[in-house]
């Protein structure tokens, strides 16, 4: 999948020279001119990466900059600037850059830059997540995923298959299921409502893949299937 990435740069030749170096094989790039057409792409859009400049038409970088960490914690940032000093340095980091390049600058180094910070954030993804047979769970996203394809679950949802996923030697009792939900504070849940649940989540599952993940346990509750 390629990773979405925004240029925030009013200068063309300065685009074209960031976009020049990217491989649009692994990158789809979006660009804005000013600080307007920014915050509308942000507010619309999830980018992996954004290259930022400070000095933009209407709004200027560091607002874009706070704008986008707002809206994300995982959106890398790079600000590439002009005013090379100490001070728009350490104020960038402030509002959330991950890293700030001078202008001029090497288009192959920015390059190089944005494929290691990318590679790094996957890593860092990866070690935060847990893999069990052909599940992943994303604990910080509260996501989980059937060989890389994402099961679209509300909350109370995640949080029961998580469980079953996460103690696959366990047999989980319906009042097991429905303490874990109030602990939680998603309030309180009989026997039939944790029925409700696992029918839901066995659909949607199954809509990603034929064999039934659950498997019912008679007169003792529910395990997550092995098979």
């Amino acid at each position: 999948m390629k990773k979405n990435i925004l240029i925030v740069e009013d200068e063309l030749e300065i685009i074209n020279f960031i976009k020049n170096r990217l491989d649009s094989d692994i990158y789809q790039i979006d660009i804005a001119i000013n600080g307007k057409e920014a915050m509308n792409k942000i507010a619309l859009n999830t980018y992996d990466l954004v290259t930022l400049d400070i000095m933009l038409p209407f709004i200027d970088g560091f607002e874009i900059c706070k704008k986008i960490r707002e809206k994300s914690k995982q959106t890398l940032i790079i600000m590439i600037s002009a005013l090379d000093t100490e001070e728009f340095k350490i104020k960038a980091y402030d509002f959330g850059a991950d890293d700030y390049i001078s202008k001029p600058f090497s288009a192959k180094e920015l390059a190089s830059k944005i494929k290691a910070s990318l590679k790094r954030r996957n890593e860092l993804s990866f070690e935060k997540q847990t893999h069990i047979y052909d599940y992943s769970l994303d604990h910080q996203g509260k996501q989980i995923y059937i060989n890389h394809k994402e099961i679209l679950l509300t909350p109370s949802e995640y949080l029961i298959l998580s469980n079953l996923i996460q103690y696959s030697n366990r047999i989980f009792s319906r009042a097991d299921l429905a303490q874990l939900i109030f602990d939680n504070d998603f309030g309180q849940i009989d026997d039939r409502g944790i029925d409700s649940h696992i029918y839901h989540i066995r659909k949607k599952i199954k809509c990603l893949e034929e064999v039934d993940k659950i498997k019912t346990i008679r007169g003792m509750g529910y395990k997550i299937n092995e098979n």
